[in-house]
């Protein structure tokens, strides 16, 4: 019996369709791909330190560095699976090796840098030539995988990191022969913080108990989404981006929040603007669009809908944003804290509330409060300082992990102070010009 070749065409589409469907379901073999893509000699990684400043007491290197990008699939929100992105370093060296994922901070654009030209990728790099695996995924919809990405969302983002370590484990590592100790660390910087504290308590979960965290080190996140951090749409916020961000994120993962279109939250003069750069991800930049809006956040909003964001608590959105909340739970593993005072992006009291109450909770974690004057970038630094001075030191069974030795604690201190003394020096430039200008 002859079958016409339409027939079969049709076959073997639905074979493919659901060979390809019930491999994704299966939530193993999540490694698509992986592609060597550069190898960091120790005399390179040493040029390059050099050259940024970077301090081999925090930052010593003892190995080579190869950097591999990987493609993989993780679990989306409705269960089913995406193609994710990341970069991971392995140190070319012997023995068994711990791991860490570095969770980076706010990005909007889905093409990225790999490498040395990236400034957080350079934070794994660090850890990658101390001995660490280094895990540096992007969040679903950056660096050239599937969907936009969802800000600020603890389920996907956590989502991300753990799936690209579970690919890593499964395929890339045995190929490779690379042995990993049982360490299994996580941390990251402002977003990251939030991604960092998602994760840590995603991988507590009973569903993710063959990924045992060693601990954590979230930095300057806002953990307190609904709390602390919802005040600063109602100020002067150098930032004015991460709240269009928000709102146009969670319309993506709950539809369910907004009837029609969702740019018509925002007032007449700031949708068209809006719609360009989020409809159009390859282009985004979050300076040029933060010099389209208003100073304060809350000035893009249409007046009616104000409260229904920000101050109403049985509002939908209110309710959706408390359940990315991640300041008041309970960690197994020990967890570390940093921020500074003089953050205005990211308000350090989202990590004092999230210190007390995980400290009332029973949790055993620390905190690093510094920086009077330190800013959001400047204070960066200080914290990756401090959280791989937390993970060698859980490495090495201290009684204290959270004491910085000596050497190392002046070392941060006389850096934050030189870091308070010109950030000050700054702001005084600004307000005699401000002064200059008001006189003119």
């Amino acid at each position: 019996m002859k079958i016409p070749i339409l027939l079969i065409g049709l076959l073997l589409l639905i074979a493919a369709n659901t060979s390809a469907e019930s491999y994704k379901k299966a939530d193993n073999e999540l490694l698509v791909e992986y592609e060597l893509l550069y190898t960091y000699s120790i005399d390179s990684l040493e040029r390059f330190f050099e050259k940024k400043e970077i301090p081999k007491t925090f930052a010593p290197i003892r190995n080579a560095v190869e950097m591999y990008e990987v493609t993989y699939y993780g679990k989306w929100v409705n269960k089913s699976y995406v193609k994710a992105k990341g970069i991971v370093f392995i140190p070319k060296s012997k023995g068994a090796k711990p791991e860490v994922a570095y969770c980076h901070g706010t990005r909007m654009a889905i093409k990225e840098k790999r490498g040395l030209d990236d400034d957080e990728q350079m934070v794994s790099i660090i850890f990658a030539a101390d001995g660490y695996v280094s895990y540096f995924p992007f969040y679903y919809g950056l660096g050239g995988g599937d969907k936009r990405h969802i800000y600020q969302h603890a389920e996907t983002e956590a989502n991300a990191v753990i799936y690209m370590i579970k690919a890593c484990r499964e395929k890339l590592l045995p190929e490779l022969k690379i042995e990993t100790d049982g360490n299994l660390f996580v941390t990251g910087y402002s977003q990251g913080g939030h991604a960092a504290m998602a994760t840590h308590k995603m991988m507590e979960t009973p569903a993710y108990s063959n990924l045992k965290i060693t601990a954590s080190a979230p930095l300057a996140g806002a953990f307190d989404m609904t709390g602390t951090q919802s005040e600063t749409i109602y100020e002067e916020y150098k930032d004015a981006y991460y709240l269009p961000y928000l709102l146009v994120s969670y319309n993506d993962v709950y539809p369910e929040l907004w009837q029609g279109d969702i740019y018509n939250v925002f007032k007449a003069e700031y949708r068209e603007d809006l719609r360009k750069y989020f409809e159009n991800p390859e282009d985004m930049d979050f300076n040029i669009l933060n010099d389209k809006l208003p100073g304060v956040p809350s000035e893009m909003i249409e007046d009616s809908l104000l409260a229904m964001l920000t101050s109403d608590s049985n509002s939908p959105f209110v309710k959706k944003m408390a359940e990315n909340n991640l300041h008041n739970w309970k960690p197994e593993a020990p967890v570390l804290l940093c921020a500074c005072e003089g953050d205005d992006i990211v308000l350090a009291a989202n990590t004092e509330i999230t210190y007390q109450n995980m400290k009332d909770n029973g949790a055993e974690v620390y905190k690093k409060i510094y920086g009077k004057n330190l800013g959001h970038v400047p204070c960066a630094g200080f914290a990756i300082m401090y959280s791989k001075d937390f993970f060698d030191n859980v490495l090495k069974d201290k009684r204290r992990i959270a004491k910085t030795p000596f050497k190392k604690r002046l070392m941060i201190k006389l850096g934050i102070m030189a870091g308070n003394r010109k950030a000050k020096q700054i702001s005084k430039g600004f307000s005699t010009k401000e002064k200059e200008i008001e006189v003119e």
